[in-house]
């Protein structure tokens, strides 16, 4: 369960392609309940940049969302997580190549915040009418403007300002790497403010105007996220992307009023007649922003489903960035999910879906700590990007959990048991990353046994951490061979009687 930190916080987060690019290569996550933010960057062109921010935000929700370590330990193993699997990724696909990211990540935890910072990214603080640059800029121009040998107003002009010499996925990382994580942790008070934000902002917002948006705007978070991303892109010609976390009485004091002692004996009437004005000219001021002022970024929302009701209709009814959180209890029907739309259990483990989980076209979904009692499938994910995480799947006909056609995604930390067919299928042009998983007894039927992983794709997916056990065939098979395969997993002989391959890794070639 999350802690109660002590500083309470309310936040707001949104990301804007910009008015120049056609795409959104920025990333943004904000998690009040336990306290977890980030801001993300992507590097590498079009698909690239996009791909390794996502690779970003999905291993890291998954890293920080397990509370377990250190906070500090937590945020390196996050950002070293995606770094790994950003790099790995590039491997797989020319195009991809060269693919990183610049983050700021920040969790609040016991009235600290804990930074965990690579490239031009930023995070501020603001307090008491006052704004500091608490990260520094892993660039050559940042180095001269963190050293005062440039002004702000130098820098942000500078036509280097965007080179960086620390990124999040060029070349492979361990979490304590030196001139790797710049790793902070400053205090976090009720009257203080945290903003963390892409370089599309920073670069053409000075800290100044970034102060006079938000402490204007205090105790109105969205509106502030909104000024700030409108006012970037007056002159942006980039993604601009804001996190803004506020302390339950920033700005509060503010808004205080002075008493008056006009109280002559004509005060009331004019003040009514004053009064009947001013209601009238701000009934027009709010018609024509009603007309005018785009609304406010919508709050992401959470679904929650009690046993006996319908997980289907909560999907429908959900909206990108939604959250479907299911109580404890047995669900029985089939599930599609839908993009930008999480579906978790509220206590892990404590969920049952009897029936199969379908991913068709699904551009970004999660899943996590469900029982799946499956049919067919259990889960099945068809050109889509899906992560699966702390799920046991089991009963499965065909292979408890498939990826196919050009499908990514994660299926990490969940046990895959007891299925007739593989455990895990990975086909087509399919790359997924499958970490840290234990993947026992399946394909055990006699006359028809499979492996733990059926691993055919003609793309590279990243295998690693896994423990496999008493699968009915060799633990793996796989299209072409792969040593790192048998190096990163680990493998337990059953003690059965039947006759197998010492190896665990079969070559089984293309299949028809």
């Amino acid at each position: 369960m999350p802690s109660t930190p002590k500083t309470r916080f309310s936040s707001a987060a949104y990301s804007d392609p910009g008015k120049v690019r056609d795409h959104n290569e920025d990333r943004v996550w904000a998690d009040d309940g336990r306290g977890c933010f980030a801001v993300i960057d992507g590097m590498g062109g079009h698909a690239a940049g996009e791909q390794a921010a996502q690779i970003a935000l999905d291993r890291i929700r998954v890293r920080l969302e397990r509370q377990t370590d250190s906070v500090e330990q937590r945020v390196r193993e996050a950002i070293t997580i995606a770094n790994n699997a950003i790099h790995e990724a590039a491997q797989s696909k020319p195009e991809w190549n060269g693919m990183a990211c610049v983050l700021t990540v920040a969790v609040i935890d016991d009235g600290f915040a804990t930074i965990g910072h690579v490239g031009d990214s930023r995070l501020y603080k603001l307090q008491n009418g006052a704004i500091t640059k608490i990260t520094r800029d892993h660039s050559p121009v940042g180095e001269r403007e963190d050293a005062g040998d440039l002004t702000e107003t130098e820098a942000m002009a500078h036509p280097r300002r965007n080179e960086v010499f620390r990124d999040v996925g060029s070349q492979e990382h361990a979490p304590d790497d030196p001139n790797f994580i710049e790793i902070q942790r400053i205090p976090f008070e009720q009257d203080s403010a945290l903003l963390l934000c892409s370089d599309g902002l920073s670069d053409v917002l000075p800290s100044d105007q970034i102060l006079e948006i938000v402490q204007g705007r205090a105790g109105d978070r969205w509106d502030a996220v909104r000024a700030l991303i409108d006012a970037a892109n007056d002159n942006s010609k980039d993604n601009v992307s804001a996190v803004l976390v506020e302390g339950e009485s920033f700005g509060g004091s503010k808004r205080k009023h002075a008493s008056s002692s006009l109280v002559g004996p004509h005060f009331y009437r004019w003040a009514y007649l004053v009064v009947g004005l001013l209601l009238g000219i701000f009934a027009v001021i709010a018609a024509i922003r009603w007309f005018v002022t785009p609304a406010a970024p919508r709050v992401p929302m959470g679904i929650a489903v009690a046993e006996g009701g319908s997980i289907s209709a909560a999907l429908d009814r959900a909206l990108p960035g939604d959250t479907v959180v299911l109580a404890p209890g047995i669900f029985h029907e089939n599930v599609r999910l839908k993009s930008d739309v999480d579906l978790i259990a509220r206590q892990a483990h404590e969920t049952t879906l009897e029936g199969d989980v379908i991913a068709n076209g699904v551009t970004r979904s999660r899943i996590e700590g469900l029982l799946i009692r499956a049919a067919e499938l259990g889960v099945s994910v068809n050109d889509s990007n899906v992560t699966i995480s702390r799920c046991e799947i089991s009963g499965a006909r065909a292979a408890g959990v498939e990826f196919k056609g050009s499908s990514l995604g994660v299926l990490s930390a969940s046990s895959i048991h007891d299925n007739a067919g593989p455990g895990v299928a990975v086909g087509g042009n399919a790359a997924p990353e499958i970490e840290n998983n234990l993947i026992v007894g399946n394909g055990t039927q006699p006359g028809n046994l499979h492996p733990g992983l059926d691993l055919t794709s003609t793309a590279k997916s990243r295998v690693t951490g896994n423990v496999f056990l008493s699968n009915g065939a060799e633990a793996v098979w796989m299209q072409t061979a792969n040593a790192a395969i048998a190096e990163r997993n680990f493998f337990t002989v059953a003690g059965k009687s039947e006759k197998r391959s010492p190896s665990p890794v079969k070559v089984v070639g293309a299949k028809p």
